[in-house]
């Protein structure tokens, strides 16, 4: 916005400067508002760039504005010069600039200023004009012109200002979004999103008369590692776990951590118990690769257990419930070898 003005008040300048038909005294007091008001720009830019202090920039600009206006309306006619209409533009640049409270004080300073050059009227004090008669109808032009000017200045900076903002706030959102929804450590759906999804899942599954499993994993002697090597290796192990898991994956299933060293995946469409076990056969073996942590070398372990909607049960916590005690079961039997579905 600053900038846009200083472009304009330079046009005007220049303009004025080739405009034959304007006389002298215009001219002159053009360039004296041009170089108040340019002055003010400038200020203000320097307090944004050293000080980064936007509404001291904003508040310096509008007042060298309005002092300008009102010097050039003071030498064209006072209440009855051309250069009147822009005094409308104060209030709503301090309004949208800086919000309601400097609107309605920067509103009464206009009022007041206009309320004594009416009595000043009222009582027939003659302020001196510099505007000839000749180009009275020009100066009226150009008093319209640039109150219309302003006004979309104003307008341009406010909506690309509110743009600005509904993205940062669209952004936020979606990163609250995304938080409530996944692990901040995995980036995995958490267990709150993995319950909704499996409760979707079931509904889908008793529309169309399908299946769908769970699978629960369960790191083998995972608290060794951070007791050992300490929480921050555990933390890249979970990390790592949790993209070979997701790596492993169809696009269609879903993968979580539930907590701790628990991953959970939603199967749709499956439930054959044979085709389970090779699934688990086969996560088995791509999980267990060692995982390399800084100069070590980890030699991971899973157990998995599974359970089918709606053989082993018809909501969550019936699944989940099964899922969980056949891992523990192939916890139990671990014997070091990749294990099978119990």
């Amino acid at each position: 916005m600053l900038w846009a003005t200083l472009f304009y008040i330079t046009t005007v300048v220049l303009a004025s400067q080739f405009w034959e038909h304007i006389e002298i005294e215009s001219r002159n007091l053009l360039s004296e508002f041009s170089l108040f008001a340019i002055g003010g720009i400038i200020v203000s830019l320097f307090t944004i760039r050293l000080a980064n202090r936007l509404f001291l920039a904003v508040n310096i600009f509008i007042t060298t504005l309005s002092c300008g206006l009102l010097y050039v309306v003071l030498n064209t006619g006072g209440i009855y010069s051309p250069i009147t209409p822009c005094i409308v533009i104060i209030p709503a640049l301090a309004t949208l600039s800086i919000g309601a409270v400097a609107g309605v004080i920067w509103s009464a300073i206009v009022f007041i200023a206009s309320l004594c050059l009416y009595l000043a009227a009222q009582k027939g004090v003659v302020v001196m004009n510099v505007v000839a008669p000749q180009t009275q109808i020009l100066a009226e032009f150009v008093g319209i012109f640039t109150a219309t000017a302003f006004t979309i200045f104003i307008t341009v900076h406010y909506d690309l200002s509110t743009r600005k903002l509904r993205k940062l706030v669209d952004a936020e959102h979606r990163n609250v979004v995304h938080l409530a929804h996944h692990d901040s450590l995995t980036d995995l759906a958490n267990r709150r999103h993995f319950i909704k999804e499996i409760e979707r899942a079931i509904f889908n599954a008793k529309l169309n008369d399908s299946v769908f499993c769970v699978l629960y994993f369960d790191l083998n002697d995972f608290k060794k590692i951070n007791d050992t090597l300490g929480h921050h290796c555990g933390d890249i192990i979970l990390v790592k776990f949790g993209r070979r898991l997701r790596s492993q994956s169809r696009g269609s299933d879903i993968v979580a951590r539930l907590g701790g060293d628990e991953f959970c995946m939603l199967l749709p469409g499956l439930g054959d118990s044979e085709i389970i076990q090779k699934k688990i056969y086969s996560y088995s073996k791509a999980l267990a690769e060692p995982i390399q942590l800084e100069n070590l070398s980890y030699q991971i372990s899973v157990s998995i257990g599974y359970a089918v909607y709606p053989r082993h049960g018809e909501d969550y916590e019936s699944l989940l419930k099964v899922a969980d005690q056949r891992m523990y079961e192939v916890k139990r039997g671990n014997t070091g070898k990749i294990p099978s579905a119990v």
